[in-house]
Formats: structure tokens, sequence, C-alpha cells
């Protein structure tokens, strides 16, 4: 059952006619025999009935007939109905070659970029990643933003000179170059920032992500 709220229950239709549950959340199926003029749930003695019973899905009763669970109503309108067994059985297949269609088209894109994640991985483990690349495998869409946001969490600060004034870009405190998660590099060939990401920086930075 999707909803453990009994009022969200959706009706069940069988034959073209509607039925909806009780306040309790339980359908009678001696309403649904007699409105479809289709056998009593009384002469329903199979496995599957069994199974509801044992699992409370189902409950006779002398004064209320036979009521059931979304579970057990679905059952019991498969027992009674060729069109309804058949539909029940149509939409699984849907549902399931659909989640099958799903997982293939995700393991496609994760085959795809498998080539890219190792080359970065690799790339890391060498010479370090730039902030871009370091904040795309991370999942963080707008590397500036997240570093200003690092420097208001003082975790990035910003390199000053003899008189105090900032110069350049933020970067990691001492101790992240210190226990390896950074590396300090030449500026030139484009990495301006002056320092790169190491695997033990792209971790922390995944942990910081969602902050």
């Amino acid at each position: 059952m999707l909803t453990d709220n009994k009022t969200d229950l959706l009706p069940i239709v069988i034959e073209g006619q509607t039925f909806k549950p009780n306040e309790n959340g339980m359908w009678n199926l001696n309403e649904i025999a007699k409105t479809l003029n289709v056998r009593e749930p009384g002469q329903w003695r199979n496995a599957v009935q069994a199974a509801l019973i044992k699992d409370a899905n189902l409950h006779v009763s002398h004064g209320n007939g036979t009521l059931a669970t979304e579970e057990g109503a679905i059952a019991y309108a498969m027992w009674v109905s060729t069109d309804f067994y058949l539909m029940v059985i149509r939409a699984f297949i849907a549902m399931r070659n659909s989640a099958i269609r799903e997982l293939r088209h995700k393991d496609a894109l994760l085959d795809a970029n498998m080539p890219k994640a190792t080359a970065l991985d690799m790339k890391a483990r060498g010479a370090g990643l730039t902030w871009t690349e370091a904040c795309r495998v991370a999942g963080i869409q707008q590397p500036r933003l997240a570093m200003d946001v690092l420097v208001t969490m003082k975790s990035f600060v910003y390199p000053v000179d003899n008189f105090g004034s900032r110069t350049g870009s933020p970067r990691p405190k001492k101790q992240g170059f210190d226990v390896g998660a950074f590396v300090k590099v030449s500026s030139d060939y484009g990495n301006r920032e002056g320092w790169r990401v190491k695997p033990h920086g792209l971790d922390w930075l995944r942990v910081k992500a969602q902050e």
C-alpha cells in the first residue's frame, strides 16, 4: 500500500463499477459481489484467500460480510473478473518493462560517463583537480558561489599582503594543505587559484556540497 492514510485510498473499478472503501479503509466484498452479480466471497476458497486471511487482509464477519483491505479487494476482483485480472497483469508488465528501460538508460549514462570519472579520479591522484573540476565531481553547479560560501563558513580564507590587504582568490586554510587535501601549484597553465584539490579534499568537498 502506497499510503497509510485511509482517506487517500483510491476507488477500485471492476467491470465498469466503482467501489470505494469505508471510513476504516476496507472494502465490503459482499457488496461488490451483489453489484456485479458474481460469486460471493464465501465461495472463494484457494491458497490466495487463505494467505490474505492469515495476513489480516480479509476479515470474515457474520454481521458485516467479508471486509477486505485494498490488497484483499484487488485479489478478490482478480478472482471474479477476467477483465480485471488481465488489466492487473498488463499493468504489472508495463510497470516492470518501464523500470527495466529506466535502469538500462541509467546504466548507459553511467557507462558513458565512466571514462570521464576515471580520468578525473586519476587526475586528482596525480597533479590534483582545479576548483571547477572538483566542484563538478562533487555535484556543485556554481564553483564561485561555493567558494564564497566556504569563506563565510571560515573554511576558506583570502590571502593577504604585508599590509593586510586581500590578494587573489580565496583558498583553503593552511591545515588543508598540511593534511594533503589540497596542494599548491604554479598559477601558470590556466590554474589561476595557485592550488589544486587532491582526493582527500574531494571527499571533504562532497561532504560540504549540501551545505
